[in-house]
């Protein structure tokens, strides 16, 4: 495997897609946050500018924009919520870098799929799927304890989402 540039990017995500369990099992210990940034940023620019692409109705560059600070915004969320929950319940202490490692590089390899329209169905609970593999292969995880924590931190970022919604609409609101 390669470690660094862009033979590292693609045969990380390479390996993601065929053998996650593997890679987080043998490779994940290699990858360093800053590793797993540059690959969620280089999905982020991809899914971004593709998913910009998608809506010619909308001003391309604030679209664009708006699409990647999504998806770096989520993976940022969702490892601070993952993060909190383990500290405060489970009996090891997991680092907050290797979740937002985890949460990086699966949500890194699922953004090159995520911006087909209909894909959410597939990409969202695959992205869970690989995070909870991390879990369980590259942290030493128990399957019941990732189980919970995937699904509470799933939990509290769709609670979170839904209740910023009618800040959302306001803004779509004095805008018009």
């Amino acid at each position: 495997m390669q470690t660094h540039g862009t033979p590292f990017y693609f045969d990380t995500l390479i390996a993601l897609f065929t053998r996650p369990s593997r890679f987080y099992a043998t490779r994940f210990k290699a990858v360093t946050p800053f590793k797993a940034l540059i690959i969620l940023t280089a999905s982020s620019i991809f899914f971004a500018v593709t998913g910009a692409l998608l809506r010619p109705d909308s001003t391309l560059l604030a679209t664009a924009i708006i699409l990647f600070i999504n998806a770096m915004g989520m993976v940022v969320m969702g490892s601070t919520a993952c993060y909190l929950a383990l500290a405060t319940t489970a009996r090891r202490h997991y680092a907050f870098k290797q979740l937002f490692s985890i949460f990086s590089l699966s949500s890194g390899a699922v953004l090159l799929i995520a911006w087909v329209p209909a894909a959410f169905f597939i990409t969202e609970p695959w992205k869970w799927w690989l995070i909870g593999t991390g879990m369980v292969n590259g942290l030493g995880m128990s399957k019941s304890r990732a189980t919970l924590t995937v699904l509470f931190t799933f939990s509290v970022l769709v609670i979170l989402i839904w209740a910023l919604l009618p800040m959302a609409a306001l803004g779509s609101l004095h805008s018009a």
